[in-house]
């Protein structure tokens, strides 16, 4: 598995055996499978993986702080992709762990990933870290990549310089810790997740000078209620959002300063099928829902919509800009409400591809309430549509 050289001198000084000895060691060459508990330590770098190293059989491979591991190009280390298998790698503030290119003059891509896999161990960890240069593969898209497991523990990290995304959590996974790390000049968005694991990122991160400066998030059913923190650039919504599950009740909460960005005919929902609420209240910082289009125009994207199932007293739009959608023609409007009564104060509402807000049902919140406390604008159908009596 490990391969590499180690050099001893040992000098005595006098009859008494006092000896100086001085131990080196490294290049040390790594790659097929770990099935063993092993440990890396910096007295062996660089330790440099010429074939994909997989850690498997409940294996545990543990990379010691100051280790630098070097990555020839499109080689990989994973962990718990065949049978469980741990990777722990946590450094110090004063002694980092690096993975890199293993390419003299290195760039973007040279090689694909570190990850973590269905089967790999919840004591697996990363802390301290520098990924730089990897995110080579289109299978896998991204300097870390995850998928199959909602424990992923990742604190003060930098990822910089990776052909792809940064961070990339496949739809069916989340993060247990994900904080104070840098994701920084990386060829696509920093990070990649699905709309039920936003609520796992965490603070403190610094996302900047990436391509796509954005938090890509996937559609799909919310099932957990939680928040999603604000990571000081927009989430990028890329395909519809159901916030509903009548055993959970989930509720989230939109952070305030947020933009939320949506790709054309993408729409956001509570209580559609199941119980759900959906909460944006921007008093202490405008949160904006926006169309991702570089040059927007009015029904780029559908609508925020509350139906029938939507827990009112968890439901809110306040002060918040909701701006290009209402694409719809089903649902025309920027917002669209239906058998439920949110709370839609001190909103601005426009460049709407329809209505402004729009009403359906034998339920919803006073329109002359709606007109009085929104600001409307440029809705070409009018600013609140009530249904007829």
């Amino acid at each position: 598995m490990a391969s590499g050289t180690c050099t001893i001198t040992a000098t005595a000084d006098d009859v008494s055996g006092t000896a100086t000895l001085t131990v080196t060691s490294g290049p040390t060459h790594h790659g097929g499978a770990i099935t063993a508990d092993e440990t890396w330590y910096p007295s062996a770098n660089p330790h440099i993986i010429d074939d994909n190293v997989s850690v498997e059989n409940n294996a545990t491979l543990t990379i010691k702080p100051g280790c630098i591991v070097k990555f020839e190009p499109g080689t990989e280390l994973y962990a718990g992709y065949y049978t469980p298998g741990a990777t722990i790698a946590n450094g110090t503030a004063d002694s980092t762990i690096l993975f890199t290119s293993n390419v003299a003059t290195p760039l973007q891509g040279d090689w694909h990933n570190v990850g973590l896999y269905d089967y790999a161990m919840n004591t697996s960890s990363f802390s301290y870290c520098v990924f730089e240069y990897g995110g080579g593969s289109t299978s896998w898209p991204g300097e870390f990549y995850t998928e199959g497991i909602t424990f992923v523990k990742i604190s003060n990290c930098t990822f910089r310089n990776s052909g792809n995304y940064g961070v990339y959590l496949w739809n069916d996974a989340g993060f247990n810790t994900f904080t104070n790390n840098t994701v920084t000049s990386c060829a696509s968005y920093p990070l990649h997740i699905n709309a039920e694991y936003v609520r796992t990122i965490g603070t403190g991160n610094t996302l900047t000078e990436n391509t796509i400066n954005a938090v890509e998030v996937t559609g799909g059913t919310i099932h957990t209620s939680g928040t999603w923190v604000n990571p000081g650039v927009p989430y990028v919504i890329t395909g519809d959002i159901d916030i509903g599950d009548n055993a959970t009740n989930p509720v989230i909460t939109i952070a305030s300063g947020n933009t939320i960005k949506f790709q054309p005919d993408v729409e956001m929902y509570a209580g559609y099928y199941e119980s759900g609420g959906l909460i944006a209240d921007g008093t202490s910082g405008r949160i904006r829902f926006t169309s991702n289009v570089a040059s927007p125009s009015p029904g780029d994207w559908y609508n925020i919509g509350f139906y029938d199932y939507t827990i009112d007293a968890s439901s809110k739009l306040i002060n918040c800009t909701i701006e290009y959608g209402g694409g719809s023609t089903s649902w025309p409007g920027n917002v669209y409400i239906q058998n439920a009564v949110p709370e839609v104060s001190g909103d601005s509402i426009g460049h709407s591809g329809n209505w402004g807000i729009y009403l359906n049902g034998t339920q919803y919140p006073n329109p002359n309430d709606l007109l009085n406390n929104n600001t409307f604008y440029d809705c070409p159908s009018g600013s609140v549509r009530v249904p007829p009596k």
